[in-house]
């Protein structure tokens, strides 16, 4: 099979002596046996040509990039895989902005040791400067092979991402407690749906998530969300459809303010979420409270990745490029917990209470444990 650099060989010589109608012709014929750009085609014919004059065989036409030196080493690569496994396999830029955090987790709870496999001060200095990029390719063999599912990896960070923030700042104050609230029903086979709120933090991206039995009253379910949260709940954003007499006598009684996401609506950018169905299964009938059990569990464990290891980031304001298109601009990824210790409206108590929750946590643990409990569903 002729690969694309003997093709761009083969048509170099006849390429530099044709004339511009010509050129274009055999542009044409190389783009569309390779599949390349016009550009990055006419680059390899014009170094084909100059190749050929300076006598250099087409044997030693190699892709360098294949042979350039790893700037890692095998023992960081290694270290990297266990890293992004156990986080939860996130993509680059997130995997980078919370490296510190993994590794912190996985060498307190023994899963990184120096001297064992490898790993030394000096791999975790190559974990630490590795770039977004570089992990992603560093991991492209290891994604290819993976088969875990995505299936339950939170559902409050596209809810979040969904809303335009600039639409909502009149509504919150620049601090945590505003929560948008997703409400999902879960089939069964008697007829009866279960419930599952997820209460997503618009400020610090702090998720959390618990399915309800069948019959619950949505301002009980409101009030038990509310008291889960470590920190004070100011105010939440509902579903048009969910606000009643019920809801409005808690939230007054409460100090929560509440508002409706028909308040926001611009257009397609704020998506109908209002009950929207969620494929959980539950097994037979007589087995969903301790199905549910179940899966709470694993919207806890889920919920501790994602408050305590997986940064966030929020758009900031507007940049125009050098070719006058304007782009969002965000600050730099964070994790909610470190916003919300950063945000200064815990106490000192709280304080101390959420610093030793997240060093208590095992970021690999909780993994397995979240691949246990999705087994179990299944």
């Amino acid at each position: 099979m002729t690969s694309p650099i003997q093709l761009a060989r083969t048509y170099a010589r006849s390429y530099e002596a044709s004339s511009r109608k010509g050129k274009g012709t055999i542009l044409d014929s190389l783009t569309e046996a390779t599949g390349w750009t016009r550009d990055h085609a006419r680059h390899q014919l014009r170094s084909q040509s100059h190749q050929i004059r300076a006598g250099v065989s087409l044997d030693a036409v190699v892709d360098r990039r294949r042979l350039k030196p790893k700037k890692f080493s095998p023992h960081a690569q290694r270290a990297l895989e266990l890293v992004w496994k156990s986080s939860g396999r996130p993509c680059g830029k997130y995997l980078e902005a919370g490296m510190s955090d993994c590794l912190e987790s996985l060498e307190r709870h023994g899963h990184l040791r120096e001297g064992r496999h490898g790993y030394s001060s000096s791999v975790r200095r190559e974990l630490l400067n590795i770039s977004a990029a570089t992990i992603d390719r560093y991991l492209r063999g290891a994604k290819a092979g993976d088969h875990d599912d995505s299936w339950l990896t939170g559902t409050g960070a596209g809810m979040r991402a969904s809303f335009p923030r600039q639409r909502m700042r009149s509504l919150l104050e620049p601090e945590p407690g505003y929560f948008l609230v997703e409400l999902l029903t879960i089939k069964r086979p008697t007829g009866e749906d279960c419930v599952t709120v997820t209460f997503t933090d618009v400020e610090i991206g702090w998720v959390q998530t618990k399915t309800f039995a069948p019959g619950t009253q949505v301002v009980d379910m409101l009030a038990q969300m509310v008291r889960g949260v470590p920190f004070v709940v100011t105010g939440v954003l509902l579903p048009p459809a969910v606000p009643d007499s019920a809801i409005t006598t808690w939230a007054e009684a409460s100090l929560i303010e509440i508002h409706c996401t028909s308040d926001l609506r611009q257009g397609p950018r704020v998506p109908d979420r209002t009950f929207r169905g969620l494929d959980l299964p539950l097994g037979t009938p007589h087995a969903t409270d301790a199905a549910i059990i179940r899966v709470n569990g694993l919207w806890s464990a889920l919920a501790d990745r994602l408050n305590h290891f997986m940064p966030v980031k929020n758009p900031v304001g507007w940049r125009l490029t050098p070719s006058g298109v304007r782009r969002r601009e965000y600050d730099q990824p964070r994790t909610p917990v470190s916003r919300l210790l950063a945000s200064g409206i815990l106490c000192p108590e709280q304080t101390r209470e959420l610093c030793k929750k997240s060093q208590g946590l095992d970021i690999a643990g909780l993994t397995a444990r979240i691949a246990e409990l999705k087994s179990t569903l299944h």
